[in-house]
């Protein structure tokens, strides 16, 4: 069996697409733990409305304690052999646990995932995968490498995923943090004996202007660049050098994204722009010429310029956003 864990907080306009989504799936032998986290609108609700309809739904009300926890009581509640979370306003291809069991399966894979989607409230779409059924397979070592070498965007997401439930013990996210994906997924992909990874697009990401990760900038999503060094830690506690020096490079090309959108968007917190800045002028100096050698020529251009310069760079970054948006 798999048990599928939706978090669900306000989102009465999406929540049974979502759900229907699940319902209608070619793998049938599933439990849906829906956990409602304090939810002010009807969203509630609606889950027991939908609960009615289905035997395999549960659906368990808490006080609000944010994404991480509701995953984190769902994760308590699974008893599927496989887990894997979806979030509330987003939905799901009919064939997404088919094919993600059938790869975890026959590739004896501890985690199995897919490509995805960017689907915007104007239906428009973007896949971020491809229309084929070719599947890569990695060690959870080379899995982890995708993300701090590639900063691979499905294979950072917690959804996306089929986790073997022996792995349950690596999915507690961090409550009350933004960005928990990024504090969690490489740890649990490291853990796994084999990963593979379909890049059929099957999981269809709702972009909508109210959500958390579209709603501007706050000191909140600084979370990010904590989670990104905590990465660092994690890879030299377990000696693997290479990858502890591209978590480095990401943490610093990260904390650039972080100096130009807190610039941007918050520009009176010249406390937090100071520290972003001196943190990275430490990081680089002491990390410079290994840094160096794992960037790309583009990653080495962005890096190069924002040491001359960090508001050239935030220049340079603005137009190549509205060249290709940051998801």
């Amino acid at each position: 069996m798999i048990s599928i864990i939706v978090p669900v907080y306000n989102v009465q306009k999406f929540v049974k697409r979502c759900v229907e989504s699940i319902l209608n799936q070619t793998y049938s032998e599933i439990e849906l733990i829906i956990v409602d986290d304090g939810s002010t609108d009807e969203s509630g609700k609606i889950c027991d409305e939908l609960k009615e309809m289905d035997k395999r739904i549960r659906v368990i009300h808490q006080e609000n304690r944010g994404l991480s926890a509701a995953r984190n009581r769902g994760l308590v509640e699974a008893t599927g052999e496989y887990i894997t979370y979806i979030d509330s306003d987003d939905y799901v291809d009919t064939t997404y646990l088919e094919v993600l069991y059938k790869n975890a399966v026959r590739y004896q894979a501890d985690i199995s995932a897919c490509g995805y989607r960017l689907v915007w409230e104007d239906h428009t779409k973007r896949s971020i995968g491809e229309e084929n059924s070719a599947v890569n397979q990695y060690s959870g070592l080379e899995a982890a490498r995708e993300i701090v070498a590639n900063n691979k965007r499905s294979m950072i997401t917690a959804w996306g995923k089929l986790y073997h439930y022996k792995l349950r013990e690596f999915l507690l996210y961090p409550q009350g943090r933004l960005h928990e994906d990024e504090f969690v997924t490489y740890k649990v992909l490291y853990q796994a004996k084999k990963v593979v990874e379909t890049a059929q697009p099957l999981y269809n990401y709702f972009q909508r202007g109210k959500s958390i990760m579209n709603n501007g900038y706050s000191k909140r999503r600084l979370d990010k660049v904590v989670a990104l060094k905590e990465a660092i830690g994690f890879f030299e506690e377990k000696q693997e050098t290479e990858l502890a020096t591209y978590a480095i490079k990401r943490y610093l090309l990260n904390l650039q994204i972080a100096w130009y959108r807190v610039d941007k968007y918050m520009p009176e917190e010249k406390e937090i722009l100071k520290e972003l800045k001196q943190e990275w002028k430490t990081i680089y100096r002491n990390h410079k010429a290994t840094i160096m050698e794992k960037s790309s020529l583009v990653d080495k251009m962005s890096i190069l310029v924002y040491d001359i310069s960090p508001k050239m760079y935030g220049i340079v970054a603005e137009m190549v956003n509205k060249i290709f948006p940051y998801y």
